[in-house]
């Protein structure tokens, strides 16, 4: 079954002055983790206030599990667990009160998973939301937003506050959850994290979807960024070997935008006078601009 569905899906603001998505056609299986990547305004937010009934199409509309996502909203509803990228929360209940008082809202809360979710987080009930830091409250707004184990479960940056062992905690939950076919639609501009989580990724820019693809495919590109740091004087063009997409000189030596194997391009690159290499994983921004421009 499709679980989601959109067919040239376009939203635009301002009386048609600003576009938010544009010719949206997405087509996501039950079960599917789904990552939505792109940098901070391309678009994401909007496809999710979309899909949840937020906000009201320019033209085009969109499916959750084969129901119109307009005519049938409330409906919908009951069936997703959702995770906004802005967390807001009663600000004087505490973090038990908050789970009690939302799950008064869902048909069925598995208090056994709901504990396990406390306890995997490390997460003190104890203390009131307006004294929780950020990433106390991004786990709060995560175990609200799975505890009643939803068909379809849609993220906006996710990982947002949390540190490095509560977003493993994170990954391994969401993983699990996937298994039991529930699924998921994460968006983030984290390219890490769509490379841990997803099936397959759609990349968003300034408001269109310019790739869809298998996760394992998009791995196997393996972009990354180089720094080369030499004194010497070397001809870019001696430089070119197969994997490199761009090179640009700098005041300490080389920036390359590289794919595929890195073992051989080093190889390659050891026959000249480097002092040092660092590489990097580049941001979302160079992979559209060096890798996916037309």
């Amino acid at each position: 079954m499709i679980a989601i569905r959109t067919e040239k899906l376009t939203k635009y603001y301002r009386r048609g002055h600003t576009l938010g998505v544009k010719n949206l056609n997405l087509e996501i299986k039950e079960g599917e983790v789904f990552g939505y990547i792109g940098p901070n305004g391309a678009g994401k937010t909007t496809t999710i206030r979309l899909l949840l009934d937020l906000i009201r199409p320019t033209r085009g509309h969109a499916e959750i599990f084969g129901l119109n996502a307009h005519n049938h909203s409330t409906e919908i509803k009951t069936m997703i667990g959702f995770l906004p990228g802005e967390i807001f929360l009663p600000e004087q209940m505490s973090g038990e009160e908050a789970i009690k008082y939302y799950s008064g809202f869902k048909d069925h809360v598995d208090q056994k998973f709901v504990k396990e979710l406390i306890k995997r987080f490390d997460f003190d009930l104890s203390k009131k939301i307006s004294n929780y830091s950020k990433g106390n409250r991004q786990k709060l707004a995560i175990i609200l937003a799975v505890m009643h184990k939803p068909k379809l479960l849609i993220l906006d940056e996710p990982t947002s506050g949390l540190d490095p062992l509560n977003q493993n905690t994170f990954y391994q939950i969401i993983k699990e959850i996937a298994k039991d076919g529930v699924t998921v639609f994460v968006s983030t501009h984290i390219l890490a994290e769509a490379q841990n989580l997803c099936d397959r990724v759609a990349i968003i820019k300034n408001g269109e979807v310019i790739k869809i693809e298998n996760i394992d495919d998009f791995r196997q590109k393996n972009i990354r960024e180089m720094h080369l740091f030499s004194d010497s004087k070397i001809d870019p063009k001696n430089l070119k070997t197969p994997g490199i997409e761009k090179i640009e000189q700098t005041d300490y030596g080389f920036h390359l935008v590289t794919t595929g194997e890195n073992g051989k391009i080093i190889k390659h690159i050891s026959k000249f006078d480097i002092k040092d290499i660092k590489i990097y994983e580049p941001s979302l921004e160079e992979i559209f601009m060096h890798y996916y421009k037309k």
